[in-house]
């Protein structure tokens, strides 16, 4: 994984500032998420062993362990996959706009100067992605409290407490509402020609 970050606009820089900082602490985040590849990788040839074995229930204890419950289960280990896996790319969406790889209309983009991209990432941003980031933030921490408060679960012998996955969402999404005003900053600074984004 990458030492340097590549941040938008303008390829690699290595600016100074308290918004370029909030751009290397979201990039940070997303590079130590991408990790979680290796757990989801052991659990699935785990989960692969067990299912060949015929092995349902792992361990069993006497009190209940916060995300387990009572027991460790095939469902467990299954479950934990896809949590670990919608925690990953949860955290790592932001990180991919910073470092401008994410996905584009490449084919369209490329024959704009810099100015016209720096104006249409400030409209995409404005009229797009933070109103959306925005209604995801909202929404989605009133289903995390809900979740909490219905103490909501696996119905078929897996993980509990869900409110700690559905949390990620909200997390997610205002990583990328901050990288996005972040970004939106650092373009209206060069339009109105205040040189490279060293905030």
């Amino acid at each position: 994984m990458a030492h340097e970050m590549d941040t938008q606009p303008g390829g690699p820089e290595r600016g100074i500032g308290p918004v370029h900082t909030v751009l290397r602490g979201i990039v940070w985040i997303g590079q130590a998420a991408a990790w979680l590849i290796v757990p989801i990788l052991v659990l699935v040839l785990i989960g692969v062993t067990l299912s060949a074995a015929k092995i349902g229930t792992i361990v069993r204890w006497e009190n209940d362990v916060f995300l387990f419950g009572s027991k460790l289960t095939l469902a467990s280990i299954g479950d934990l996959q896809w949590h670990l896996f919608g925690i990953m790319l949860m955290l790592t969406m932001a990180g991919a706009i910073v470092s401008d790889r994410h996905v584009r209309v490449d084919f369209l983009r490329q024959n704009f100067s810099d100015r016209t991209k720096n104006i249409i990432e400030i409209i995409g941003f404005l009229g797009l992605l933070a109103p959306l980031c925005a209604i995801v933030v909202f929404h989605g921490y009133d289903f995390t409290v809900r979740s909490f408060a219905m103490g909501e679960g696996s119905n078929y012998d897996g993980m509990y407490d869900r409110f700690v996955l559905k949390a990620f969402v909200p997390i997610g999404f205002g990583l990328m509402l901050i990288a996005g005003l972040c970004l939106t900053i650092q373009r209206l600074r060069i339009l109105f020609g205040k040189g490279k984004p060293h905030d």
